[in-house]
């Protein structure tokens, strides 16, 4: 029985190498069954998020489900679908809890923290429960998400302040706006609830338009701002100093024939959709300023340099987890040789125990069987590690003292890189805290 994940995120591609695999969440249910019936595997659950697709499974062999996704994708009629797997990245066994453990941690997401991925696991799963994708490892994998995702957030300060990307785009496209201006959000659904919050503490008005007119009343009922029909999508554009858009729309939505001369009326967007909904061709037009996934990538590092802190202590919660759900797994899985090793181990802690039990004072007796049995406790889960599945690669080396401060990526077939990346949080504390002491000195004190 193995457990692995196989997928890509925003830190193995770009947009424009993701949106033709991308999966929007009402595929979720429908794209879970699409893949149990090509692996033929007895449990699996497709998870996707704004800036992922992931691919769960369980299964009693080894082989590499690369091949099984490319099947996948091309049956989706997507054109080339092995390129996937120049992108791709797995996890095996204790690896693939991890990774989806920092998932919903929020520590894998373009906005350190985010709040928003939760939501869309649950979505996920909840999705796969409906078409019968997850068995009893799976169901159990994801509720120890669950619980990990709500200690994350009540024991570090991990998610604190803006924790979304459709919450950052609108901080930065409004953080210079003006009483008068006008903000068009386009489309009716979590991510556009998120930039409507956003923008009730700024000076700017919202209109909201989506191609659905209940969807677009609806939404904007709850946050008392105006809708406008589909039909109308032209002069709204040409009313607007902001546009956030985040569709389901399979391809752009937005042309550079729409926008006019905006030389005059300066135009900023937050293409938060993929695929995108603003064909690139607008970014380049006089006046109009485009921000895509991609582009607010670089504007979020300030905002993780701030979270890095809290990783250590979130990884140590992941961690901690991790070891309940493999304790569990390797019970279910090796019922018989875990419990035989636990109780010979056990066996053989008395017998020694009573043999030297003459040469110490009872004090000193209690102290002894405290610590022989957390010794056993701790041999026991170093040994239910070697069950774990040999041959394939069990994890990434970004595992354990710092989840930051490596990043892995491989073309799916486990040859995994390291890959040449910007400061990771380790690196940008050293680095901080090496300038602090320069500025004191050294010894903790101020220089004068």
């Amino acid at each position: 029985m193995v457990l692995s994940v196989l997928g890509f995120n925003h830190r193995t591609a770009t947009v424009a190498e993701r949106e033709s695999y991308q999966l929007q969440r009402r595929e979720l249910g429908e794209a879970t069954l699409l893949y149990k019936r090509i692996s033929g595997v007895g449990e699996c659950l497709v998870l996707a998020t704004c800036n992922r697709v992931e691919f769960y499974r369980v299964d009693d062999t080894k082989g590499h489900p690369g091949q099984e996704v490319v099947e996948f994708y091309r049956q989706r009629g997507v054109d080339e679908p092995e390129k996937v797997l120049d992108f791709a990245y797995r996890h095996v066994g204790a690896g693939a809890a991890r990774h989806l453990f920092r998932v919903i941690a929020g520590m894998d997401s373009l906005v350190l923290g985010e709040d928003q991925i939760p939501g869309q696991v649950k979505t996920a799963y909840s999705a796969a429960c409906g078409v019968g994708g997850p068995g009893k490892v799976l169901h159990k994998l994801f509720h120890h998400a669950f619980r990990l995702s709500k200690r994350v957030r009540s024991e570090t300060t991990l998610g604190e302040g803006v924790r979304s990307v459709p919450g950052i785009a609108a901080q930065l496209l409004a953080e210079q706006a003006t009483t008068g201006q006008t903000a068009l959000v386009i489309g009716a659904d979590e991510t556009t609830d998120v930039v409507l919050s956003h923008l009730a503490s700024t000076p700017v008005r919202p209109v909201l338009l989506n191609r659905t007119w209940y969807n677009a009343q609806k939404l904007a009922a709850a946050h008392n701002v105006d809708a406008r029909p589909w039909e109308e999508l032209i002069d709204a554009v040409a009313e607007s100093d902001y546009i956030f858009t985040a569709t389901g729309a399979p391809e752009a939505i937005f042309h550079a024939t729409m926008m006019g001369d905006r030389t005059g009326r300066p135009l900023r967007i937050a293409d938060l959709a993929v695929p995108r909904d603003v064909d690139p061709e607008v970014g380049t037009l006089p006046g109009v300023e485009l921000l895509d996934l991609q582009d607010l990538k670089y504007h979020l590092e300030r905002v993780a340099d701030r979270r890095c802190d809290a990783l250590p202590q979130a990884q140590q919660i992941v961690e901690e987890q991790v070891d309940a759900f493999l304790e569990w797994l390797h019970a279910q899985v090796f019922v018989g040789g875990i419990e035989a090793v636990k109780h010979d181990m056990h066996e053989v802690a008395n017998e020694e125990l009573q043999r030297f039990k003459g040469s110490f004072h009872q004090g000193e007796m209690k102290a002894l069987e405290a610590f022989s049995h957390a010794l056993l406790k701790r041999l026991i889960k170093v040994a239910a590690h070697h069950f774990e599945p040999d041959g394939v690669p069990t994890d990434t080396i970004m595992a354990r003292l710092d989840p930051a401060a490596l990043e892995v990526v491989g073309n799916g077939n486990g040859n995994h890189e390291r890959a040449a990346k910007k400061l990771s949080c380790r690196e940008k504390r050293q680095k901080r805290d090496g300038q602090e002491k320069k500025r004191t000195g050294g010894d903790g004190e101020r220089e004068r």
